[in-house]
Parts: C-alpha cells; sequence; structure tokens
C-alpha cells in the first residue's frame, strides 16, 4: 500500500501485513518530513484499495512517525533529484483481454480486407471460367453448325452433278459407276481431312435389293447390300446410323449424328448429309460424311488455351493475393507494435503519477495523436506538482 503526503508530495510504502490489526478502524499518520497529518479511512477488509483522506487539524494524542523508524511500518522514499525515464513493457499495466489493440488491427486491417479480396478474387475467377466456357462452347456451336451446312451443301452439290452427268450418259450402268474415271470423281469427293462423299441406292423390293453402295472411297464394299455388315461393324449404334440413312427414303434429304468404329477399334462421332440424285425412276442419293472433331479441332485447341489462361490468371491472382497478405501483416505488425508500445508507455506513465510519482520523464516523439496525449499527461503532471509545490508554501 503507498500513501503520498499531500503537503510534501513525500511517498511512504505501508506493509499490509502490520494493518492488520487495524482494519474497520480509522488510521492517523503523521508525515517525518513536514509534520503534515494524514488520515486513512476504515480499511476494507480485503486490502486491497484504500480510501486516502487527509485531516486538517492536528490531535494532541496522534504519535509522531519521524523519518527514522525503520519500525512504524513505513518505508520512506526521498524524492528523486532528477525525473526517472519511464520504460515501456510494466507488469503492472491492466491486461487488455484476449483481443487487444494489435488483435483488432490485424482483424480489421488483415483478415477482414483479405477475405473481401479472397471472395472477390474467388467469384472473378468464377466468373472468368464461365465466361471462357461460354465463349468456346458458342465457338464449338457456331463451329459445328457451319460444319453441318457444309457437309449438306456438299452433298447437295454432289447430287446435282451426278444428275447432271447421269442425264448426259444415259446408258452408264450402276455396275459401272465406280468403274467410270469421270463419274467416280464426280460422286466420292474428299471432305475435309479424312471425310468424304458417296453413292448410295435406296432399297429396290422389285430388284430383290437393299440399301446398297455404288460409289465409295473403299472398293471392297461396292454393290454389296448387306445392311448386317454395317450392323456388325458398329454394334450398338447401328440404331443412330440407320435413323439417318431411313430418313431419306421417299428421295429426302437427311442428316444427323452417328457413331463409327475405326479400323483401330476407336469410336468417333461423325456427321451424315444424304441429298438424291432427282432423275425419275432412279432411287440415288448422294452421301457426305466427316468427322466432328475434325471441323470442331480448332474451337477444341482454343477451349484449351482459354483453360490455360484461366488458371494463369488465377495464379496470378493467388499471387498478388499472398504478397498482399504478408506486406499488410508486417505493416500492421510493426506499426500495431509501435502504437501500442506507445499506448503502454503512457498507461505505465499514467498509473505512476496515479500513485504520486510527479517525477517521472514522459518521453514519446509522435507527431500524431499519441504525442498529443503524451503532451496532456506531461501538463497534467506538471500542473499536479505545482499544485502541491502551492500547497506546501501555504503551510
Amino acid at each position: 500500500m503507498t500513501v503520498i503526503c499531500e503537503e510534501c508530495g513525500k511517498v511512504y510504502h505501508i506493509d499490509p501485513d502490520k494493518l492488520d490489526q487495524y482494519k474497520g478502524k480509522s488510521v492517523r499518520v503523521r508525515c517525518g518530513e513536514c509534520g503534515h497529518v494524514t488520515q486513512i479511512s476504515k480499511l476494507l477488509e480485503a486490502m486491497e484499495e484504500p480510501v486516502e483522506e487527509y485531516a486538517t487539524t492536528e490531535e494532541p494524542d496522534m504519535p509522531y512517525m519521524p523519518p527514522s523508524e525503520p519500525d512504524s511500518g513505513f518505508a520512506e522514499e526521498e524524492p528523486a533529484e532528477r525525473r526517472e525515464r519511464i520504460t515501456a513493457g510494466a507488469t503492472d499495466v491492466r491486461s487488455s483481454g484476449w483481443l487487444g489493440l494489435r488483435g483488432k488491427m490485424m482483424i480489421l486491417f488483415l483478415a477482414l480486407p483479405i477475405f473481401l479480396m479472397a471472395g472477390s478474387g474467388y467469384f472473378s475467377q468464377l466468373q472468368l471460367n464461365k465466361l471462357a466456357n461460354e465463349i468456346t462452347a458458342e465457338s464449338t456451336n457456331i463451329v459445328l453448325q457451319e460444319g453441318k451446312e457444309r457437309l449438306m451443301q456438299k452433298a447437295r452439290d454432289c447430287a446435282l452433278q451426278a444428275e447432271i452427268y447421269l442425264r448426259t450418259h444415259p446408258d452408264l450402268e450402276r455396275e459401272d459407276f465406280f468403274y467410270d474415271p469421270d463419274f467416280s470423281g464426280i460422286a466420292v469427293q474428299s471432305v475435309g481431312k479424312s471425310g468424304y462423299t458417296c453413292l448410295i441406292q435406296q432399297p429396290e423390293p422389285e430388284r430383290e435389293q437393299n440399301w446398297t453402295i455404288w460409289a465409295h472411297p473403299n472398293p471392297n464394299i461396292i454393290g454389296i447390300d448387306d445392311i448386317d455388315m454395317i450392323r456388325k461393324a458398329i454394334g450398338p449404334h447401328f440404331d443412330e446410323f440407320f435413323k439417318v440413312l431411313t430418313g431419306s427414303q421417299g428421295m429426302k434429304e437427311s442428316e444427323g449424328f452417328y457413331f463409327w468404329k475405326d479400323p483401330d477399334g476407336k469410336i468417333r462421332q461423325k456427321y451424315m448429309a444424304i441429298a438424291p440424285i432427282k432423275i425419275e425412276g432412279l432411287p440415288f442419293l448422294s452421301m457426305s460424311t466427316e468427322y466432328i472433331d475434325e471441323f470442331t479441332k480448332k474451337t477444341e485447341t482454343l477451349k484449351d488455351r482459354a483453360q490455360v489462361l484461366a488458371k494463369n490468371t488465377r495464379n496470378i491472382n493467388l499471387g498478388i493475393l499472398a504478397a498482399a497478405i504478408v506486406l499488410i501483416g508486417l505493416i500492421i505488425i510493426i506499426y500495431g507494435y509501435r502504437l501500442t508500445r506507445n499506448i503502454q508507455y503512457l498507461t505505465e506513465a499514467a498509473d505512476r503519477i496515479s500513485v504520486g510519482d510527479l517525477e517521472a520523464e514522459i518521453d514519446v516523439h509522435s507527431k500524431d495523436e499519441i504525442g498529443n496525449l503524451a503532451d496532456a499527461i506531461s501538463r497534467m503532471q506538471d500542473s499536479l506538482r505545482f499544485s502541491i509545490e502551492r500547497l506546501r508554501r501555504r503551510r
């Protein structure tokens, strides 16, 4: 327990163990330096925060307590010849709880902005991926539609050329279509990288002929009307192929997707367009077909590039976010340390002034509000010291 003489400012430290017998009573003590009387009100049972009162008159039965008596229970503290500099980091400063100023700064200026930046970057990345997928999907649809139109136009062109040739060569038999170099060059043409056109015949029950190929890049299937051969070749995908094929019955145009099995066993999707050769009495059709992935290959490359670009953008955003976390974290740690250090320093200074230490030097070099607070505390310290000196002179 600390008692300060209001008259001369001398500080006494009282041993709490020697005051146990005075609990609940009033105690009057005399300053050994100037003789001023100080009355301490009834002591609290916990002896934690006694109330300081000062008597204005001396009583004759009060014992005099000279400064040289060590047994009186008071330890006299001589006034300092110069101001003692206060250092930060006092252990008796009240705790700021589980979340101090630096913790709040970390939440407000680091965690919250980083959370917002991460959320914004995440949704931006989602939108970027969505945009890239939509662009590539739309590009694929456009290219696919152009490919479908190109195949149908190719089938129509071949059908028209075959019609003109057959009208000018009425004696040409169907069995000789493939072996006539001029007509074969009209009926069988290249489409794209691996696509082609061919000439087929609709079923003729009166001639007991099924679907028959009369001009094809593969000479081994010329004149074969065994539809079961195709069924065995493409297996479970035959129905899709046959649906497009039978859609041309009645000498109509037909088109659609189907799957075809390559010689290496790989199943790939193709597109087929059929146009009739408009000669009365002749059931011939021109068919053009091509693999889908051949005329959508460029869009698939564009899709891959878009995905790589989106991935690189995501990595750049993550790098920027990580750099921002490190930079903002360092700024907050350094600035927050300096700020809380000055606040703890001023808190300790205020605590020492509250117990009567009016000679401690307050040394804060700051040009902001913390510096203004330090100047205010220093002025308060000088004002209290001058007030005590004026009271001492009046006595």
